[in-house]
C-alpha cells in the first residue's frame, strides 16, 4: 500500500514522532504504515469488544435509564465501529488513502468520538442508575478503556485519546461520590494504563522500527552482493535529488581516478561526461539514463560510457530511488562496476563471430545480415539490391601445387581487391572457403551492376605475387537482383548460386545474371538427380559399344564403351547431360564402377585380339580406389590387363595435372593400356606424352575436321603427333573421322585407328558380338 523508502534510517524516533507530533524521522512512514495495519488486524476484536459491552451496559441499563436514549447511545457505538471496519477493510485490500498519517487522523477522530460515547453512561445513565447499575458501568467501562491498551497501543495517539476520555468520565461519575478518594481513582487507573499502552506501543514500533532499519540495510547488501556475484559490482554509489554525488566511497573514488572529497557534490553527469556534460551531443546512453533518472524510476545493469582521465571506460550501473518520511523524493542509490575489459572482450568475440579471421570480411552470418537488411530497405524504399556471388576459378590447384599458406595469403590479397571495388554502403564477405559475395545496396542501374561485375573479373584475373611467386586465378560471379529475383534473402541467395553455376558452365572467367530459365534447368537438374540415383539398381543404365577400326584395313581392333540411359518419364537422357549431374551428386564412382565391371565382362567374350575402351571421367581417375575396382573387375571377369585400355581427358591434365599423373602411373602399374582422349583440344598434355604415360593418343575429331579442310596449322599439328606417337611406339585413334575425306586425310597423316560413324555406329553389346564374328568370317 505505501512503498517503502529506499533510504535506511539515519537516527532512533523519539516520543514526538511516536506520538505523531512531529520530528520526522527518514523512513518512519513505514513505521505508521506498520501501525495502521496492526490497527487494521485488530479492528474485529475491537468491534466485538465495543459491541458486546455496549450491549451489556444496554441490558444492564434497561430499566433504570431512558430507554430511548439507551438505544440511541448504542446506535451510534455500532455505526462508529461499522465505518471503523469499512475503513479496515480498505486497508487490508490496499485501497486507503495513498499515505498512513491521514489514516491515522481518521482512526484517531474515531477514538475521540468512543471516547465520548463510553464517557456518557458514567456521566448521564448513572445518575438515574442504582447502586447495582452504578457498579456494573464502573466495571464494563473500565474493562472497556483496559481493553484499548491492548488492541490499539501500536498506534499510541488513539490510545491515550480513548483512555483519557473513558477515564474522565469515571472520575466525574466518582467525584459525584463526594470522596476524594474514589475521584482520584479512576485517574490514577487511567495514568496506569496509559503508561503501560505507551510502553507497549513505543515497542511495537522500536520493533517495526528495527525491522524495516534490518530490511534496508539487507536490500542495499543484497543489491551490492547480486551485482557483485552477477556482474562483478566494485562499489556503491549515492546522489542527491539534484544528482550530485555524496557520501563516495574510495572504490568509487579509485575507479574514476580521483578522492573521495574531489568528487562529494559533484554532479554525476559531470563524472561520467567530463567537463562538457552540459553541452549537447552526449553519448545516447548517457541521455537514456537522464531520462531514467529524470522520471525517478529504478534502472539496473545500465551499460554506459564514462570519461576517466580522458579515457573512455565503460561502466554498469544500478539504482534505486530514494524518499523521505515525508515521501519526498531525495536521490539514488545503487551499485557500479568496471566493466571495459570485459566489454572489450565482449566486442572480440562478437567480431570473431562475424568476421572471418582469415581476411577480415564479413562471415556468412554476418553477410547474411547485411543482405536481409538490403532486402528490407529494398522493400520499403520500392527500390532493388543485388547479390553477387563470386567463386575464384582455379584455387584448387593452388592449393594443392602451393600449399595452403599460399592459398591463405591469396584469400587475402583478394578480399583486399574486392573491398577496394565495393562502393561506400554496399557489403563484401566471404562465405567460405574460395567463395565471396558483394550485397549491392542500390542496383536500380543494371549497366553499374554488369560495370562492377567486369571490375571484379579483371582485378582477379590480373596476377598475385605471392611469396615471389607470380600466382594467376580467375573469377566468375554470378548476380540476383531483389526483389525481382527473389523476395527473400533465401530465393535470392538460390538464384545467385543459379547464375553462378551458369558461369561455370559457360567456360568461367564471366559474369552471369539470373535469368527463369535457369531455374527451370535447376529443377530438371534435381529431377535428374532424384532419378539417376534409382537408375543403377532398377536397369536403366545399359551399355553400347562402338568399334574402333585398324586404318590400313578397316579391320576391328576394339570396342569403346559408352554409357546410355534410358528413362522410362524422361526418355534417352545424353551422357553430356546426366554425367556431369552425376559428378556433383558424388554418383558418378559408383556408375562409373559397374561400367567396368559390365564392360569387362562382356569384353571377355570377344576374341583375344579386340580390345575394350572405357572412357574415365576426371573424377574417377583421382578415386584412390580405381586400381583397386579394375583389378578385381579383370579378375571377376578373366579379362586380360593389355586389352583394357582406359581412356583420360586432355582437359584432366589442364585442370589437375599432378592428381592426374599420379593417377595414370598407378593405373600403368595395373598393365593395363592408357589413352589420351581429345588430345588437340587444348594442348596441355604434350610433355606427358613425351614421359611415355600412354598407349595410344586419340587426335580430337576438331583437328580431324579442318585437317580434312586443308588447314595448315591443323595438317602440321597432326603430323607432328604421328610422328611423336611413332618415335614412343604409341597408336594414333583419328577420333570422330566421319566422312570419307576425313577418314582419307587421316590415313594419309599416318594414324593408325579410326573411330566415328562411319566406321560404325555405338551398338547393343549382342550387336557388337555380331559384328566381331562377321569380321572373323570375313577374313576367313
Amino acid at each position: 500500500m505505501w512503498q517503502r523508502s529506499s533510504s535506511s534510517p539515519a537516527k532512533s524516533p523519539d516520543w514526538r514522532a511516536l506520538l505523531g507530533l512531529g520530528g520526522h524521522v527518514a523512513g518512519w512512514e513505514l513505521v505508521r504504515a506498520a501501525q495502521v495495519a496492526e490497527l487494521a488486524r485488530m479492528t474485529g476484536v475491537i468491534a466485538l469488544t465495543q459491541v458486546m459491552s455496549a450491549l451489556a451496559l444496554l441490558v444492564l441499563l434497561w430499566d433504570t435509564s431512558p430507554r430511548w436514549q439507551l438505544l440511541g447511545w448504542f446506535a451510534a457505538i455500532v455505526a462508529v465501529m461499522i465505518e471503523t471496519t469499512r475503513l479496515a477493510a480498505r486497508v487490508r485490500a490496499g485501497t486507503a488513502i495513498d499515505a498512513p498519517q491521514p489514516v491515522i487522523r481518521r482512526v484517531s477522530i474515531r477514538s475521540i468520538i468512543l471516547g465520548l460515547l463510553w464517557s456518557v453512561p458514567s456521566t448521564i445513565f448513572s445518575s438515574t442508575a442504582g447502586l447495582d447499575e452504578q457498579l456494573a458501568i464502573c466495571l464494563v467501562s473500565t474493562a472497556v478503556i483496559a481493553s484499548a491498551t491492548v488492541t490499539v497501543s501500536a498506534v499510541p495517539v488513539t490510545m491515550l485519546t480513548f483512555v483519557a476520555l473513558g477515564a474522565s468520565g469515571l472520575t466525574l461519575m466518582m467525584a459525584k461520590t463526594g470522596s476524594l478518594f474514589l475521584a482520584a481513582l479512576p485517574v490514577g487507573y487511567g495514568l496506569c494504563l496509559a503508561i503501560g499502552g505507551l510502553i507497549s506501543g513505543r515497542a511495537f514500533a522500536l520493533r517495526k522500527w528495527a525491522e524495516i532499519a534490518l530490511a534496508e540495510k539487507h536490500e542495499v547488501v543484497s543489491l551490492l552482493l547480486r551485482e557483485s556475484e552477477d556482474h562483478g559490482a566494485d562499489w556503491l554509489w549515492q546522489a542527491d535529488s539534484a544528482r550530485r554525488l555524496r557520501d563516495v566511497p574510495p572504490a568509487l573514488a579509485d575507479a574514476a581516478g580521483s578522492t573521495p572529497d574531489a568528487l562529494d557534490g559533484m554532479p554525476l553527469f559531470q563524472l561520467l561526461a567530463g567537463e562538457r556534460w552540459e553541452e549537447p551531443g552526449q553519448a545516447p546512453e548517457l541521455r537514456r539514463l537522464l531520462e531514467r533518472m529524470n522520471a525517478r524510476e529504478r534502472f539496473i545493469d545500465f551499460e554506459l560510457p564514462a570519461l576517466i582521465r580522458g579515457e573512455t571506460r565503460w561502466w554498469r550501473l544500478s539504482g534505486n530511488p530514494r524518499v523521505d518520511g515525508r515521501g519526498q523524493f531525495v536521490g539514488y542509490h545503487g551499485v557500479g562496476s568496471d566493466i571495459t575489459e570485459a566489454r572489450r572482450s565482449a566486442e572480440k568475440i562478437d567480431r570473431m563471430a562475424r568476421f572471418d579471421a582469415l581476411t577480415g570480411l564479413a562471415n556468412r552470418t554476418a553477410f547474411n545480415e547485411a543482405l536481409r537488411k538490403a532486402m528490407g530497405r529494398a522493400f520499403r524504399d520500392r527500390g532493388h539490391c543485388a547479390l553477387m556471388l563470386v567463386d575464384l576459378d582455379r584455387f584448387k590447384a593452388v592449393n594443392d601445387t602451393l600449399g595452403h599458406p599460399v592459398g591463405d595469403k591469396l584469400l587475402r590479397l583478394v578480399a583486399q581487391r574486392l573491398s577496394g571495388l565495393v562502393a561506400k554502403g554496399d557489403t563484401c564477405g566471404r562465405l567460405g572457403g574460395d567463395e565471396f559475395a558483394v550485397v549491392i545496396a542500390d542496383a536500380a542501374d543494371k549497366s553499374l551492376i554488369g560495370a562492377l561485375g567486369e571490375r571484379i573479373i579483371a582485378a582477379l584475373s590480373a596476377p598475385f605475387e605471392i611469396d615471389g611467386q607470380i600466382v594467376r586465378v580467375g573469377a566468375s560471379i554470378g548476380t540476383a537482383t531483389g526483389p525481382r529475383d527473389g523476395r527473400s534473402a533465401e530465393m535470392l541467395t538460390r538464384n545467385a548460386d543459379l547464375a553462378l553455376y551458369r558461369a561455370k558452365e559457360d567456360g568461367r572467367g564471366v559474369h552471369r545474371l539470373f535469368e527463369t530459365n535457369m531455374l527451370l534447368r535447376a529443377e530438371k537438374r534435381r529431377a535428374i538427380e532424384s532419378a539417376l540415383r534409382d537408375a543403377l539398381d532398377e536397369g536403366q543404365l545399359r551399355l553400347t559399344y562402338q568399334p574402333v577400326v585398324n586404318a590400313r584395313d578397316d579391320r576391328i581392333a576394339g570396342f569403346e564403351a559408352l554409357l546410355r540411359w534410358r528413362h522410362p518419364e524422361l526418355g534417352d537422357v545424353p551422357p553430356d547431360e546426366f554425367i556431369p549431374i552425376a559428378a556433383e551428386a558424388r554418383l558418378l564412382g559408383q556408375i562409373g564402377e559397374w561400367v567396368i565391371r559390365a564392360a569387362c565382362a562382356e569384353a571377355s567374350r570377344w576374341p583375344d585380339d579386340v580390345r575394350l575402351l572405357v572412357n574415365l571421367a576426371r573424377e574417377q581417375i583421382t578415386d584412390p580406389q580405381l586400381p583397386a575396382i579394375v583389378l578385381s573387375a579383370l579378375a571377376q571377369s578373366g579379362l586380360p590387363p593389355s586389352r583394357l585400355e582406359l581412356e583420360v581427358g586432355e582437359r584432366s591434365f589442364r585442370e589437375d595435372s599432378a592428381a592426374i599423373s599420379a593417377a595414370v602411373d598407378r593405373l600403368r602399374g595395373l598393365s593395363v593400356r592408357i589413352s589420351l582422349d581429345d588430345f588437340g583440344a587444348c594442348a596441355s598434355a604434350l610433355g606427358h606424352i613425351r614421359m611415355g604415360r600412354f598407349s595410344t593418343v586419340k587426335v580430337d575429331r576438331s583437328l580431324i575436321v579442318a585437317a580434312a579442310s586443308r588447314d595448315p596449322d591443323a595438317l602440321g599439328l597432326i603430323r607432328a603427333i604421328v610422328a611423336l606417337t611413332a618415335t614412343l611406339g604409341m597408336d594414333t585413334t583419328a577420333e570422330g573421322a566421319e566422312t570419307a575425306a576425313e577418314q582419307r586425310v587421316a590415313r594419309d597423316l599416318g594414324c593408325t585407328h579410326l573411330q566415328g560413324f562411319l566406321s560404325g555406329t555405338p551398338v547393343p553389346a549382342e550387336d557388337a558380338r555380331a559384328l566381331i564374328a562377321s569380321a572373323i568370317r570375313r577374313r576367313a
